[in-house]
């Protein structure tokens, strides 16, 4: 394949690069699709987190899948893309964040390689749970492409598909959260138990309940990756270099 660099992405995010074949690749844990893609001549494989027409909801995708086939294909590193609401203040929609840590508030995802019977017990150390070599490249891509980010940034990972009520919100900026999202675990977890080098950049697209002046919506979102598309692409470009 001569390809060892993969994008994981959701909302949107496929708006910034050019794409081509789409292939289905079978795995243990079920099936996932991936697509050649380019951006600036750069080549890479892409997979979209919620399928080819986006109708997989958060808490219902095979993450498993596709870090599996994305391990079977002989990819190295891999960038995970997605959308993230502020918990923090300073974080105002548009901006960007590479994800340094998480809080895990998912509640009934499949989220280890290593539960099978019979298998041995294998637990992995998640002190530092995103590469550092992506996160670098992630953080001086936004600091080439002249963006405003925060490379320090707090995940709170949850099921959804609800967004979250203003007790949530309080009680998670209360633990350090930066950001609230739908996706980004188990995709790390998973990623680091298959070996891969994984890091993730936030889009900030809104600010979580109480911090908004309305009411979240879905479109709302949407809206906004639209809108911070070409900049995605930019930092997506120089990360991929």
């Amino acid at each position: 394949m001569g390809v060892d660099i993969a994008v994981i992405g959701g909302t949107g995010i496929d708006e910034a690069a050019e794409l081509g074949r789409v292939s289905t690749v079978d795995t243990r844990f079920g099936t996932a699709e991936v697509v050649d893609a380019t951006l600036h001549g750069t080549a890479f494989l892409f997979v979209p987190r919620h399928g080819i027409d986006h109708s997989m909801p958060p808490s219902a995708i095979n993450y498993r899948a596709q870090i599996a086939a994305l391990k079977s294909l002989g990819m190295r590193r891999v960038i995970g893309l997605c959308a993230v609401g502020s918990i923090n203040p300073d974080l105002m929609p548009g901006s960007f964040v590479v994800l340094s840590d998480f809080i895990d508030q998912t509640k009934r995802r499949a989220d280890t390689f290593f539960d099978e019977p019979g298998r041995g017990v294998c637990h992995t150390d998640f002190t530092w749970p995103y590469c550092p070599e992506i996160s670098s490249a992630l953080s001086a891509a936004c600091e080439k492409s002249d963006v405003d980010y925060y490379d320090k940034a707090v995940y709170v990972g949850v099921e959804g598909p609800r967004y979250e009520t203003l007790t949530e919100v309080k009680l998670y900026g209360s633990w350090g959260g930066d950001v609230i999202g739908m996706t980004n675990v188990p995709e790390v977890i998973l990623a680091r138990e298959a070996g891969l080098c994984y890091g993730a950049l936030g889009v900030v697209t809104n600010q979580a309940a109480g911090l908004s002046p309305t009411p979240l919506s879905h479109e709302e979102v949407r809206a906004m990756v639209s809108r911070s598309s070409q900049k995605l692409a930019l930092v997506l470009r120089h990360a991929l270099e």
